[in-house]
């Protein structure tokens, strides 16, 4: 189960600092550890309800490059960004939950294809890649400073490896042996990608990594994506009605 673990944004709060549930209450929607529960991390973009940004109202060194849609990307290759996530890490994995959810690791490949480059920023894609392994490194073994066995999921990024190149395969394989699987998302539902899941079968279930696969659909459609899916070897997850409302009833606000 994936879930924020912020119940209270920053914005939305006296002070300025968002809240995170308690030990007590994660260990209710855990269900005494029944079902592994993962805490949603962003890697690369900027949200705005966070509780990181600087009070004196300057740029904060770790804002990178806004996207054509308007997304603010963190300067994730800096060691200033790499700090406020080793330190969310840390909260997050005190509320007790299992492990993380690592989303947007895509975007090393939005700031590696930008022609405007900052002066520390990576020159390239296979650049930006580099950083992104070893950055998911580092988040891994922070996690598991608090929980030895912390769970790392990393959705999509699927071409992160082979995006480094050849001279990082030491740093894949590295970055490989820190995650316990990868997501994906809509791998059946959409446009027929066999690369993405040559890569999958090549790059990650030949090594033992599962891969687990979410799509939206129909309920005249699942069962073939779930089929689809199985014969791959991927865990899949099916949303019948678009909408992750459904995922799991309410948890009780008290035992």
């Amino acid at each position: 189960m994936i879930i924020e673990a912020t119940k209270i944004g920053a914005a939305d709060t006296s002070d300025g600092r968002e809240v995170t549930f308690t030990a007590e209450e994660m260990e209710r929607i855990r269900r005494q550890g029944e079902r592994p529960v993962l805490a949603y991390l962003n890697l690369t973009e900027v949200e705005p309800w966070r509780d990181y940004w600087p009070e004196d109202g300057k740029t904060p060194p770790w804002l990178g490059p806004e996207t054509s849609t308007g997304d603010k990307l963190a300067a994730f290759w800096r060691s200033e960004w790499r700090k406020i996530l080793r330190q969310r890490v840390i909260r997050l994995m005190n509320t007790g939950v299992d492990g993380l959810f690592l989303d947007d690791a895509l975007n090393y490949f939005v700031a590696g294809s930008l022609k405007d480059k900052a002066p520390d920023m990576p020159s390239d894609v296979p650049a930006a890649a580099e950083v992104m392994l070893s950055l998911v490194q580092e988040i891994a073994a922070e996690a598991r400073t608090v929980r030895c066995n912390a769970l790392i999921i990393v959705n999509n990024g699927v071409f992160v490896g082979r995006d480094a190149g050849s001279k990082s395969r030491a740093a894949f394989n590295t970055y490989r042996a820190a995650i316990d699987g990868i997501m994906i998302e809509d791998g059946f539902g959409g446009a027929d990608t066999p690369v993405l899941h040559t890569a999958l079968q090549e790059d990650y279930i030949a090594e033992g990594i599962p891969v687990l696969s979410l799509d939206f659909a129909a309920k005249a459609q699942a069962e073939d994506m779930v089929n689809r899916a199985h014969v791959k070897g991927y865990a899949p997850y099916i949303v019948l009605d678009g909408s992750f409302s459904s995922l799991a009833p309410p948890v009780p606000s008290a035992p």
